[in-house]
């Protein structure tokens, strides 16, 4: 995931606070600022919600819905002050449904990186020119009298090992970043508090976002590291699925373990439920 699609949400929440500070804005500016914002961010929190959410969050962001709708629809018809108090309620609802999301986001991150931990650490240790397996990938094989102490379907891991550190590097990186984040003291103290200024509330909103984007960030890391480990399946994926490698897509692609092609498409902005269905009419294509 790149960091271009989180710019624009960013940039607005940092010119709304950058103008906020210098002078009052008027109703009409800030209901079309607020506007501007609550939009992009209630479409980007939709794939979320919908690969992620369980009955009560759908229900929470179909409310969301309905409370911009009436802060819309105030602002359209030029009722600039009742939309300016609309569209801070659904704000602040907003505040509510992103930290649920980068709570869980921080968990499903941390349980895929996890996954690869103990695998990816025994690889550096292994697969190194000190660990003494390297003499005998040199060294002609003979059947007879030779016995082999790796598998062959892991030899690609001497090669890979570098690329492995640095996916764990970067993922756990990226992971502690978006935990310490979510784990500010200054938002702790935030969320507490009664009365928030417009101020507060976008900073809400955009540390939140970033949890999330760095949560993904971490998640796709973890993704590829079970995708080097597992890279001698992607040929056998290709022939079942009948795909080719350039149009092979995360349900098709076996070297990502099943419970984690929900996050691989959530990385993609792909809706996990519509892919799946391709992956259905795939297998029933193929029958």
């Amino acid at each position: 995931m790149k960091l271009r699609n989180y710019v624009p949400v960013f940039a607005l929440i940092g010119f709304i606070m950058l103008v906020g500070n210098g002078f009052a804005l008027s109703p009409v500016a800030k209901s079309g600022l607020d506007y501007a914002l609550t939009l992009k961010t209630i479409r980007s929190i939709r794939i979320m919600v919908e690969n992620f959410g369980d009955d009560a969050l759908k229900k929470r962001y179909a409310d969301i819905k309905t409370l911009f709708q009436e802060a819309g629809e105030n602002y359209y018809g030029q009722n600039f002050e009742n939309s300016a108090l609309k569209f801070k309620k659904v704000k602040i609802e907003l505040i509510s449904i992103l930290e649920t999301i980068g709570d869980l986001y921080l968990k499903r991150t941390k349980e895929i990186l996890d996954s690869t931990s103990k695998e990816s650490f025994d690889t550096l240790i292994e697969y190194s020119k000190e660990s003494g397996l390297a003499q005998y990938f040199r060294k002609p094989y003979d059947p007879l009298r030779d016995v082999k102490p790796y598998a062959p379907d892991k030899y690609h891991l001497f090669h890979d090992r570098q690329k492995i550190e640095a996916y764990l590097r970067e993922g756990y990186k990226k992971y502690h970043r978006a935990k310490s984040i979510f784990e500010d003291p200054e938002i702790a103290v935030l969320r507490k508090k009664t009365t928030l200024t417009t101020k507060n509330i976008n900073n809400l909103i955009e540390s939140y976002s970033q949890v999330i984007f760095y949560c993904r960030e971490a998640k796709m890391h973890g993704i590829e590291i079970h995708r080097v480990h597992n890279s001698t399946e992607l040929g056998k994926s290709m022939i079942k699925y009948n795909v080719t490698h350039g149009t092979i897509i995360p349900v098709f692609d076996d070297t990502i373990p099943e419970k984690y092609k929900v996050d691989a498409n959530d990385n993609l902005r792909l809706i996990h439920a519509v892919e799946m269905k391709k992956l259905q009419k795939k297998q029933s294509n193929n029958m």
